[in-house]
């Protein structure tokens, strides 16, 4: 569809790939989106098992039919989907961090997942390295702390703040605030924060990726690069947060991935 981020970076995929990519962020897609979903906590914990069982069974859910019609299930096989099952279950009762470091651990729980099933699919099924796991991984938990960020009012006013307690007593600030529209400049200054050092954990993370696996993995890197956009929007005007849902789909975000692509391809063909 026209505005989603797969309409910017699956071009730049594999051919081979797409649709299985395509099928495999369908699957995540209706995993993580149980927690939000459904409101009965017994309820959503048995949609996740439901999910289980649909994988290793084949049942005849669209995204799961996808998923196997696309070949994804040959390179991914139904118990994969385990890990991001379980983080997604942390999610049904909204989670309370003390320290910056407990919610780092839950963005690599949600998103890592994710970044190692595709990264299982580009490779034909063979797992990344440790290095490049780990890499993967904390480059999905920054973009996911970027989006978390960037709907912090939206999931204040629905009674979910993931912000840790250290974070709110260095910038004054609690859910209720932000829900009330009470933020001002102590909100702008948290989102900065935030936001900014998603972004440098980003940078880093990509420049220590070798020159093969940044391009075997560059679609998942550009998805990556449309967090990172995004972060640098409310970099540029944090009050966007109360305003809008900052989503990628604009010409600029558009050029960002295609310079990343190009820059990826030219690393890949010197160091080949």
């Amino acid at each position: 569809m026209p505005g989603h981020p797969l309409a910017l970076t699956l071009p730049y995929a594999p051919a081979d790939k797409r649709d299985a990519l395509v099928a495999l962020s369908a699957v995540i897609g209706e995993i993580a989106s149980v927690p939000g979903d459904v409101s009965d906590p017994g309820v959503a914990r048995r949609k996740l098992g439901w999910w289980r069982e649909a994988l290793a069974e084949g049942l005849p859910h669209p995204a799961v039919q996808a998923w196997l019609a696309s070949g994804a299930a040959r390179h991914v096989p139904a118990p994969e989907f385990d890990p991001l099952v379980d983080a997604v279950a942390l999610e049904i009762a909204p989670p309370r961090f003390e320290q910056t470091s407990e919610l780092e651990q839950h963005c690599r729980a949600i998103a890592g997942p994710g970044a190692l099933l595709e990264a299982r699919l580009v490779n034909d099924g063979a797992e990344p390295d440790a290095d490049d796991a780990g890499r993967l991984v904390r480059l999905a938990a920054a973009g996911y702390r970027i989006r978390v960020t960037r709907d912090l009012v939206l999931d204040a006013r629905r009674e979910r703040w993931l912000v840790p307690l250290e974070l709110q007593a260095e910038f004054q600030l609690t859910r209720q605030h932000v829900a009330a529209g009470e933020g001002g400049r102590r909100l702008d200054a948290l989102v900065r924060h935030m936001a900014g050092d998603a972004m440098l954990a980003i940078d880093r993370e990509i420049g220590e990726l070798s020159t093969v696996a940044a391009w075997r993995n560059r679609h998942f890197l550009l998805r990556v690069q449309l967090d990172r956009n995004i972060g640098r929007k409310l970099l540029r005007k944090p009050a966007r947060v109360t305003e809008e849902r900052v989503a990628p789909g604009r010409i600029g975000d558009a050029f960002s991935i295609w310079r990343r692509a190009r820059t990826l391809r030219k690393a890949a063909i010197k160091n080949s």
